[in-house]
């Protein structure tokens, strides 16, 4: 865009022509005087050029600038909005969820390490994903599937991850959470648990049709617990010590096995 002699008007000095542009600042001479305004600024209250046209597309540079100033301002404020939060939450007992994963897609549910929320089956949400508002940056994902063929209670547990670190349900809107990218832990086949028997024998093994059911920490305790007792010894050893460990600090909790000694170079 050249301005260099063009014609303008200011508001208060008159007529002049553009005699210089140099990066935030451009040079107007009029009748009597020389003088610098800032670039673009000015030409939205003081500066008009003759060309009508050039005129539009510095108005338009300054209109696109706002706007990306302004989108700057909304995303600080929602960084300082989470900050305040992750420091502010309150840990609740049911904050945990287990989720089901179909048999054929348990490897791409362990190799992506994330899950879906499924969708409302009823009320005025149906249809869309379901919001997990309960969960936050001290939730797990506790992972489990039932076996081709088999009743409900042989529901077994393949996995489990933390939420990241600025994770809240309440702003996850496309039913995709995420796994931390550090603590998670995935048993091998041969080392299976099964999900129903830390209800005792009073809780009927019912799943029904959604997609994850929230869960008493206590019970998670006991389950992350049980995966690092299976995992002792093995290449993953290391992995579930430090997730149980994270686990139970985040959540203010008593681990219910002995951590300190472990060998984790």
């Amino acid at each position: 865009m050249k301005l260099i002699g063009q014609p303008i008007k200011h508001r208060i000095f008159g007529a002049g022509v553009v005699t210089g542009l140099a990066e935030n600042t451009v040079t107007i001479c009029f009748q009597d005087s020389e003088k610098k305004f800032i670039y673009p600024d000015a030409f939205q209250n003081f500066l008009i050029l003759k060309d009508p046209k050039t005129q539009r597309r510095i108005e338009k540079e300054i209109a696109d600038r706002e706007i990306a100033t302004q989108k700057e301002r909304r995303a600080e404020q929602a960084k300082q909005d989470r900050k305040r939060k992750m420091l502010n939450f309150n840990v609740t007992a049911n904050s945990h969820a287990v989720f089901h994963v179909a048999p054929d897609r348990v490897d791409q549910t362990i190799r992506e390490c994330q899950v879906y929320t499924g969708t409302y089956l009823s009320g005025y949400s149906k249809g869309q994903p379901r919001v997990a508002d309960r969960m936050k940056p001290n939730s797990v994902c506790l992972l489990t599937t039932r076996p081709s063929g088999q009743d409900e209670q042989a529901r077994i547990i393949i996995g489990a991850f933390m939420v990241r670190e600025d994770f809240f349900g309440e702003d996850v809107h496309d039913g995709i959470i995420k796994g931390h990218p550090q603590h998670r832990i995935f048993l091998p086949k041969e080392s299976q648990m099964l999900f129903w028997k830390y209800f005792g024998q009073n809780t009927m093994p019912r799943w029904g049709n959604t997609a994850f059911k929230y869960c008493p920490a206590n019970v998670v305790n006991q389950i992350l617990a049980d995966m690092v007792g299976l995992l002792r010894s093995s290449e993953q050893e290391r992995t579930a010590v430090e997730h149980y460990r994270y686990f139970c600090k985040i959540n203010q909790l008593n681990t219910l096995i002995n951590l300190e000694g472990e060998k984790l170079e």
